[in-house]
Order: structure tokens, then sequence, then C-alpha cells
């Protein structure tokens, strides 16, 4: 191949010598310096990070080969015989002739470049398209060069291209993130700043527009983070998205209700609606919760007809719901796992239990044989078959004394009863999201509330529930556990009824001892 390129161009390889010599001499004059543009590029890679120093002259854009040897192997092999050079990278090998426009890589056919390749004192220069035509081929992973930006994107790196605008709705207003590819991110606030986390390398981001003073005043980006200064009408908000936008409506103060009417004598007073359930304050407020995505990594849990697998969707929602706790409700939340991975059950519990959680949430989607079978599900402990258990834990409990007077009673409780006092406040906060789901039209399974010996559940120390979303196998829940739409509706559900317990969750009765 060297020897064919070699001959076919060799008047062309002789005039280009003759041009390399002299532009050789040229450069190594006193007082003369390259002319050119200069500009650095940002190479993103999975070795790495790093800077590539780029040069654009008569409009073509090159940089020197060197820069990259250390990160991909390069050698560099010169056949003087035929005048052509050989690039080694990963045991591949890249065929050019200096002062050519031509290159063939891994024994395929030959490709055209942008600009020659050409030896420039000690180095060898290349057109930026190199990367593109040549490497990424020779190493066998995708290449990406984003000439606007500067970028350089090697492999599979996350480097979403970001642009956006605030705009005005009847209801307040919103802000559009065009993100391309879309990435995992994670809305939340802090006081009167909106960030949007995104799990990415970097970002590729536009200045956004629009802004409105008294909605959204200005935006920063803080590494991964987009970083929005709200205005004083932004007192919440609620976000939606599509495959590549994000969505944030910026809501008012929700109106002040006006006082009722006072009833004048022998008026019938209006009936009184019925009360939520009412849950005794403990001691200390929710501070944390645990969010335990079902399945994950080799254990895909339920699938549907289409392909859409139950780890992704629990794992999208509970993201989802992340956010939406910590920026509406301030509340600190973990999750089990945060990516495509199996996470045995007790470490899940035990991560709860380790972390002093309130309360633990476990999101799962169902399936059945019947495709007709759809609705959501809470499942909660079921404590038959616990009494011996429980016996020989009783059992067990000591009354010590205490400083300064007084006994107090200690519990050995083993693991697999560490769930048993909190039945009863699970069988609550699972009666309290059946209604929401209620009150929000989600379907519900005939048998919406159900006590089972949950092994996700037996070990939390702390108010538990399982939550069946929906069944993949049936049509109509797919598509709500798919739709940003649908999965708002439960997510909302979900978060307003851990705001019915973020007063407190109920304490068990003492069983006895002083202090």
């Amino acid at each position: 191949m060297i020897v064919f390129l070699a001959a076919r161009l060799r008047p062309a390889l002789r005039a280009s010598a003759a041009l390399v010599f002299a532009t050789a001499a040229w450069l190594m004059a006193p007082g003369l310096v390259l002319r050119g543009q200069n500009v650095n590029y940002t190479l993103y890679s999975a070795e790495g990070r790093r800077t590539l120093a780029v040069r654009t002259a008569g409009g073509i854009e090159t940089f020197a080969l060197e820069q990259l040897s250390g990160t991909f192997g390069l050698t560099f092999t010169e056949d003087r015989l035929s005048g052509g050079l050989v690039i080694g990278t990963r045991g591949q090998r890249i065929i050019a002739v200096p002062g050519q426009s031509f290159i063939q890589v891994a024994g395929r056919g030959v490709v055209g470049l942008e600009g020659q390749v050409r030896r420039e004192r000690n180095s060898w220069v290349v057109p930026l398209d190199f990367l593109a035509k040549a490497l990424g081929p020779a190493i066998g992973e995708p290449v990406i060069i984003r000439k606007t930006s500067h970028l350089v994107l090697i492999g599979n790196v996350q480097v979403p291209q970001i642009s956006g605008t605030v705009e005005k709705t009847a209801a307040g207003a919103r802000i559009v993130l065009n993100v391309e590819p879309m990435a995992a991110h994670r809305v939340t606030r802090d006081g009167n700043r909106l960030s949007v986390k995104f799990d990415a390398a970097a970002l590729d981001i536009q200045p956004l527009t629009g802004f409105l003073a008294e909605w959204a005043s200005s935006a920063k980006i803080e590494g991964t983070t987009v970083s929005i200064e709200l205005g004083p009408s932004a007192a919440s908000f609620k976000t939606d998205e599509d495959k590549d936008s994000i969505n944030i409506e910026l809501l008012p103060p929700a109106p002040v209700a006006p006082p009722p009417a006072p009833i004048r004598p022998g008026q019938t007073p209006p009936p009184t609606p019925p009360a939520a359930p009412q849950i005794e304050v403990s001691p200390g407020s929710l501070r944390t919760i645990v969010i335990d995505p079902g399945h994950g990594g080799e254990d895909t849990g339920s699938k549907s007809a289409g392909g859409t697998l139950e780890k992704d969707i629990t794992l999208q929602l509970a993201r989802r719901l992340r956010g939406s706790i910590e920026a509406r409700l301030g509340l600190r939340v973990l999750l089990t796992r945060d990516g495509d991975e199996n996470v045995p059950i007790d470490r899940r519990t035990s991560l709860a239990n380790n972390n002093k959680a309130d309360l633990f949430i476990s999101l799962h989607a169902n399936a059945s044989a019947r495709p007709a079978v759809r609705g959501a599900q809470v499942y909660t402990l079921d404590l038959g078959g616990y009494q011996q258990q429980t016996a020989e834990a009783e059992a067990r409990r000591k009354t010590v004394p205490t400083l300064g007077g007084g006994t107090r009673v200690i519990d050995p409780m083993p693991w697999d009863l560490a769930q048993l006092p909190f039945a009863e406040q699970s069988a609550l906060f699972g009666g309290l999201l059946i209604q929401r789901f209620s009150e929000q039209k989600v379907p519900l399974h005939t048998k919406p509330a159900v006590t089972g010996p949950m092994r996700a559940l037996v070990g939390a120390n702390m108010p538990a529930v399982l939550v069946e979303l929906g069944f993949l196998t049936n049509a109509a829940d797919e598509k709500a556990l798919t739709t940003a739409e649908g999965q708002g509706t439960l997510l909302d559900c979900i978060l307003t009824a851990i705001g019915d317990v973020r007063r407190g969750i109920p304490v068990p009765a003492p069983r006895g001892g002083t202090q």
C-alpha cells in the first residue's frame, strides 16, 4: 500500500519534500515565528481530560500527533524507500504519505483528509479530522469533533450539549433546557438557587436566554451543574422531560383560601370533608429517607413486551423522586443503588439502618401472565409466622439500671425482627400511599394493600414499604411507567404521602420499664 501510494504520487512527493525542506529552513531562521491562529481544544476520553493545542492555517486546523503519544501509545515508523509513514496504535496501523492528504487505516480503503500529513521539525502534524477518520477507526471507538465549542470526544464519554431559555406561561414561567444527548440528571433547590446536576464528564453549554427577573434572573455553570438564580415569584417548581429536553415549571405561591362565610341563623353548615389519617407527632420529624430502586445488574426484574426492564424504570423513578424530595421537602435522600448494579437485599436495608433513615421505600414494577392485570400495590410486612420469634425476643429483654437511678429496658432485637416494632407505622404509611394514588386516579390493583413475608422489608429498622407501581405486562401501566406524565403523577402521589408524615412517624408505645 505504501509503495502504491508513493509510486502514484511520487512527483507530488518530490515537490512536497522540497517544500518541507524550504519550510523547515524558514522555520529555523532567527526571529521568525510560525504563522497561524492557535486555539486549545479539550479532549475527553476514557483516560481522562487533556488539552490539545490546535493551529489554524489556510483555513485548516492541524495539531502535532506527539501530543497524543502517551494517551494512545502512538508510534511512528518511516519507510524512507517508499516515502511512507506508519503510525501504530493499540495493535493497529495507520499508513500515510507525508505531504499528501491520504491515509489507510487497519488495512481498509484509502480515506482522504482535509489537509496534508507533514513533518515540522521533530513533530508529525495532521489535520484535525485525522482524529475521526484515522484514530477513531484504529482504536475502535467513535470520535466526535465539536469545532464550535472546541471539544473532542473519544469513546462513550458523556458531554451533553445544552441550550435553553426562560419563557412566560399562564401559570408562571418555564425553564426549557435542551439536552443532546440526554444525560441522567437531578433537579434540586436550595433557597433561591435551582440546580440541575448532570451525570456527565463535562457540559457543552450555550448561554441561556429570555431571563425574566421575577422568575429566573441568571444562570452559571459550576462543573457539571447548571445553577439558576430564581426570582421572588418562583415559590415552587415541578419538572417534566422528554427525550431531549428538561422542562422546569416555576409556580407562584398558592393562593390563600378566603375565610368561610359566616353561617346565618337557621342555615345548615356545609358538611365537613373527611380528614386524612392523622399521625401522632414524634419527637423528631423526618430527616432521612432511603429510596430502594428494585433489582439491578444481572437481576433485570420484570420485562414488558416492548423490552422495558424493571431495573431501569425503578432507577429512573428513584432518581427523580430523590430530586423532588430534596427540592420540595428539603430532606436528606439516599439511594440503595445509583447505577446498574446488583445490590444484595440485606445490604439495602443495612444502608438504611446504618444511616438512621426514618423511612424506607422500595420501588418495583410488577408482571403477570395475564396482560389485563394492572394497578399499583403497596406491600408491608406480614406479622404472621413471627409469634415464636417475638416470644423469644421478649424472653431476651433485660432491665438494667441507668446512671442517676431508675431502670431501662434493653431489647436485643435480631436482624430478622427489625421491622416488627414498625409494622403498624409501615401499614399506616402504606394506607396513605394508596389514598394518594386513588385521589390522583392512579389505577389500583384489586388488592391494593398486601402484607407478606417481604425479604426487602424484614431487616429495616424503620417504617418500610414496597411499592409495586404497576404491571409492565399491561400496556396502559407500561405507558404510565415510561412517560414523563405518568411518572410525574406517581411521584407526586409518593411525595404528597411523605409530606403527610413529615411532621413525624408514630412512636411505638413503650413496653415497660422506667427511666
